[in-house]
Formats: C-alpha cells, structure tokens, sequence
C-alpha cells in the first residue's frame, strides 16, 4: 500500500462493502467528509477524524483544522474535540506538552469562529462549550517510532442546513472557493525554506508560507450554508484531481471541467515546477469544491464578502469525467497518492 489515503479501490472492497451492503449506500459513503447521527430538535450531529496532515506534522494542531474543514464543508458549526496519542518511549514529556498547547489553541481559535452554544440551548440541544476538548486517550507504545495524534470533531448542524447527504446533481456548475494546493504549497514552502530561498525571491517563499494562514474554510462554508441547496467537498488529500472524482463518484455523475478556470496562485505553480509534482494532485486544505445550479450567483455572493471563487464546469449525465485544457481532452483519472507523499523524501 502507498503513502496516504487507502487506494479507492481497497476503500470500496475492504472498509466501505464490511459496513455497507447496499450498493448505493456503499457508494454515498464515499468521499464522504463527514459521519452523521440525528439530533435532537431539529439538530443533526456531525463527526469527521484525522490522524495526518501532509507537511505538518510538527504540528497537531493541523489536525484541529483538518476536521473543522470536514464538518465546515458539511454545514456543521466544530464545537469540540476528542484527542488520541500514541507516543513512542523515546518521546519527552516537554514535547508532549507543547503539542497539547498547539492542539488547544487551534481549537479555541477555530471554534471562536462557530458561536452556537446559545442557540443550540436556546433550543434545548445539549452541547459543549465551544473550544473545549472534550477527552481523549494518551498512551506510550514500543510500537511506534513517531508520535500519532488523532482528533475527531463533532460539530452540529441544523436539520435543514446539513449537507452531508446533498449530492451533486446532472447541470450543477461546480465551482472552487478559495485557491488550489495552498496546503501543500505551504508545507513545500516551510519544509524546504532554506532550499527555495537559494533558488527563488525572497516575496515569493515568504508569500508562499503565509498560505498556512489560509487553510481554514470555515468563513466560506458558512456563506454557503446561507446560500441554498449546495452540495460541498472539502478539497484536502489528493488536490482537486482527487476531489473532482469522490464527488462525481459518490452521485453517480459525470463532469466537464476547464482545466485553465481552476484558480491557483503563481508561486503554487513556481513551486510546483521545481519539485516536478503536479498541482492538481496537491493537498488542498483552504479550499471547497461546490455544486450548485447557480454557480455564478454564488461567485458574486462569495465576492462581495472578500472572497474568491470561480466556475470551473458541470455536471453531467452519465460516468464521463472530461477535463479539457484548450484543444486537447483527456478524461480523469482514479484518484491518486497525493503529490505530497511522492516528493516527502526531498523536502
């Protein structure tokens, strides 16, 4: 097996088909951002787990965003975090501290974002303060080198505003919020800093480090909510590529895509081309992957609160998944290992 997410085919034979038996139920499961479980009071609960985020495992509190990110794209306001480590005996106790300390401020941060906890008493759903990590388990294990971290969030969301089980639609434009690769353009970036400043402007690696400061969707997802029946998918492992395909996939559509309307900043394409990787194929944390009838109303919407957006296809009947780039027409391939994991050893 490859670095990274499990291959889609091992996911559909070995994980989806042992929980799932019926063919369409196993199909909707996939690439599927978020677990989800009725409420109370016209309340649904939302759950999404991490245990990687490619670049950033210096930092766990990655891992706080990583999940935000899922339950965000599903119509779910974060409102607190279960934590798991596995810790090998080498492990210092001062290093344990500050990973906690990390883990505890991007939750604060992020959840400051998502004030629910007066409505959601307000209409008789018991939940926690936002912020708060709720629990979790700590052990050391002479079976690993590394530190494991593992957060899971669990968020809410009204009845009315879940989108977990909206799926793409035959003629829904699909439309990218936010840029491509920012995730792993950042980690590119900050891993291998001293490297690229030889090679490129000092503006350039700086600029391309600040995307760190992008990677959370949670103002977008939330202007969406507002917006209507829309179906999202948080790009993160395996880039848009992968993204277009789990979405198409999980409906049972087809797609149209124009591959020079997909936003992406210079310096991910700078950086991209030193590293020989391939864009589409990086970790995307920072962006959403929509589909709506009116895609260009949700541009201009997304535009006028400072945000950036654009239609890059459609939906279409059928399993045909054209990407075309000018004259030349090819059709998506099965999802990859994220290019990330390809290029690690360099960085």
């Amino acid at each position: 097996m490859q670095t990274g997410k499990l291959s889609e085919p091992a996911l559909k034979r070995s994980v989806l088909r042992q929980f799932y038996t019926e063919p369409a139920r196993c199909r909707e499961r996939y690439g599927a951002d978020c677990a989800e479980q009725e409420g109370r009071e016209g309340y649904v609960s939302l759950y999404s787990v991490a245990n990687e985020v490619p670049g950033f495992a210096h930092d766990p509190g990655k891992l706080v965003m990583a999940v935000s990110n899922n339950l965000w794209a599903c119509g779910a306001r974060p409102d607190g975090f279960l934590v798991s480590a596995v810790l090998p005996e080498t492990y210092e106790e001062s290093r344990l501290r500050a990973d906690m300390q990390r883990i505890r401020q991007a939750a604060e941060d992020l959840c400051a974002q998502a004030p629910m906890q007066r409505a959601a008493e307000s209409a008789g759903v018991c939940v926690q303060t936002s912020g708060r990590i709720l629990g979790g388990h700590t052990q050391v294990s002479d079976r690993v080198r590394e530190a494991v971290y593992t957060v899971t969030g669990i968020g809410y969301a009204r009845r009315e505003e879940c989108r977990q089980q909206v799926l793409l639609r035959p003629g829904d434009d699909l439309v990218v919020i936010g840029r491509i690769a920012l995730g792993g353009t950042a980690a590119l970036a900050i891993g291998a800093e001293k490297e690229l400043r030889a090679r490129f402007p000092f503006s350039l690696v700086e600029r391309a480090k600040s995307f760190e400061q992008q990677m959370d969707v949670g103002k977008a997802a939330r202007t969406i909510t507002r917006f209507g029946r829309t179906a999202v998918h948080d790009l993160s492992f395996g880039g848009i590529f992968n993204a277009l395909w789990e979405m198409a996939d999980r409906a049972g559509t087809g797609l149209e895509v124009d591959l020079r309307k997909i936003p992406v900043y210079q310096e991910t394409i700078e950086l991209c081309e030193y590293f020989d990787a391939n864009p589409y194929y990086l970790y995307s944390a920072g962006a959403l992957l929509a589909g709506t009838v009116h895609g260009e109303a949700l541009v201009s919407q997304l535009a006028a609160q400072g945000m950036e957006a654009a239609v890059i296809g459609r939906a279409t009947d059928g399993n045909g998944r054209v990407i075309r780039n000018g004259e030349e027409v090819r059709y998506l391939d099965r999802p990859k290992q994220d290019e990330w994991y390809r290029i690690a050893g360099r960085i």
